[in-house]
């Protein structure tokens, strides 16, 4: 072939063979099953890929919910549970880890992955629509120890310490660290430590994460574990952990939704 035809004709082959391969048909690779969104949830991260795929994965807004709990279907690893909210006019499913909730009770939580056709092979069941949330749902009474700053006649603040949790199954051991307040003292000189800033440490016996913007720490020190001491802060802390965390003391916050507080600490910043 004379070399002035060669190079129009290999160009001609070239353009065919792209022109075939466009025209063909086209090959979709799936995505991940586990959205982008699923490391903010901490759960489902191990389920398998049937259970993972969604037609649909999209976060909710972060405002607070209040919900009242209709149903709830345990299952080996997590809750499915249906509720109803005010303005919502249908029920709808959430899934958490698995905790403490009672059918009938009011419950607090924000944010939430949406997914849709969700099966549960457990339950042999698929859920039009489901959030999967991330952080623990709080029941409306979760202010524990109401009553600490009534004022009686006297001058002097006392503590009233009535309608309080029960102790947690496991008795929290003595935790001693120099230059933290105990516990117990804390409650009893309440007024003393107002707004200062103290350290004390103990284990961290349960977080609600993420509520309002704060991470809400369950602190006992085993000095008085019938108190149920919450921290806020913007640092998360392992249930069981051992910390010592400065924060400020303030009485009689109330930051809405239920969340209202005798005696509370605030800003927490863990040291140790």
């Amino acid at each position: 072939m004379n070399s002035k035809l060669k190079l129009p004709v290999y160009l001609t082959v070239i353009l065919l063979s792209i022109f075939a391969c466009n025209n063909g048909p086209k090959v979709i690779t799936s995505s991940s099953d586990q959205p982008k969104n699923e490391s903010k949830t901490g759960i489902f991260s191990d389920e398998s890929p049937t259970e993972l795929s969604s037609a649909d994965n999209s976060t909710s807004n972060d405002a607070l919910h209040t919900v009242k709990v209709n149903e709830i279907l345990p299952s080996s690893k997590y809750l499915y549970i249906n509720v109803n909210e005010e303005g919502v006019e249908e029920p709808f499913w959430i899934a958490t880890r698995i905790m403490d909730i009672n059918v009938g009770e009011i419950y607090f939580y924000n944010g939430g992955l949406l997914k849709t056709n969700y099966e549960s092979k457990e339950y042999n069941k698929v859920f039009e629509k489901i959030y999967l949330i991330s952080s623990n749902l709080v029941p409306a009474d979760h202010a524990n120890n109401p009553g600490l700053l009534e004022k009686s006649n006297a001058t002097t603040v006392k503590p009233k310490l009535k309608n309080l949790p029960k102790p947690i199954s496991s008795p929290v051991k003595i935790v001693t660290v120099k230059g933290s307040v105990k516990i117990a003292e804390l409650v009893k000189n309440f007024k003393k430590h107002e707004g200062k800033t103290i350290q004390i440490s103990g284990v961290c016996v349960k977080i609600n994460a993420n509520i309002m913007g704060k991470n809400w720490i369950h602190l006992k020190d085993g000095s008085k574990d019938e108190y149920d001491l919450v921290v806020t802060s913007n640092e998360i802390i392992n249930e069981g952990t051992i910390v010592t965390i400065k924060a400020k003391v303030a009485l009689n916050k109330d930051f809405g939704a239920g969340y209202k507080y005798d005696l509370i600490l605030e800003e927490g910043v863990v040291i140790h």
